[in-house]
């Protein structure tokens, strides 16, 4: 959060602010010029709107304020499944808002089954079974507010792939554990070999 310098005067402007909130319907009060907020109108968008007008607001701040409005939001984190064919990524994913439950964790409810069978129809991998590749799957924690990545090893050793993955499903580094699973193992890890 920017630090905000309070102007020297700061005490008289808190004490003309608080004075403002005692007066009947008002809401809120601008610490900086005592602008007034009437119940039925104030929102966090009229006070933006007031701040950035506000002769008395400090410059730095409202072009912070400006910057940070015009920066997109970041996409919804998902879950989901994912498969590594051919050097080619298939992800399948629900955002985090609507995924399935499964005892502590929000999950992706289609399995891989189901999305190589959806793979196989459009031709968008050859003809196989649906373990031979490596895959993985990408599930919430709703105890720990941690996403959790599980892949086949082939997929795990490729750091660039990871974090293509983690982009691609919108996930926070910092908040995604990547671990190995003995469930995601493709034919080659197995030793079927391919």
């Amino acid at each position: 959060m920017p630090r905000i310098r309070l102007p020297k005067d700061w005490e008289y402007k808190a004490t003309r602010a608080l004075n403002n909130l005692k007066k009947p319907g008002v809401a809120a009060a601008c610490l900086w010029c005592g602008h007034r907020y009437r119940r039925d109108k104030y929102n966090p968008e009229t006070e933006t709107a007031h701040l950035l007008q506000c002769p008395e607001y400090p410059q730095e701040a409202k072009r912070k304020m400006l910057e940070r409005k015009r920066t997109k939001p970041r996409p919804a984190p998902q879950v989901g499944i994912f498969y590594f064919v051919q050097k080619k990524l298939s992800i399948d994913t629900t955002p985090l808002a609507e995924a399935g439950r499964f005892g502590d964790f929000a999950i992706h409810e289609r399995d891989h089954y189901q999305y190589w069978a959806q793979l196989l129809s459009s031709d968008a991998v050859p003809d196989a079974e649906y373990e031979k590749y490596p895959r993985g799957r990408v599930a919430y924690n709703t105890k720990t507010d941690k996403f959790t990545l599980l892949a086949d090893q082939c997929i795990l050793r490729k750091k660039r792939l990871v974090k293509t993955i983690l982009s691609r499903m919108n996930l926070p580094a910092r908040d995604t554990e990547v671990d190995k699973d003995s469930h995601y193992r493709c034919f080659h890890c197995l030793g079927r070999g391919r």
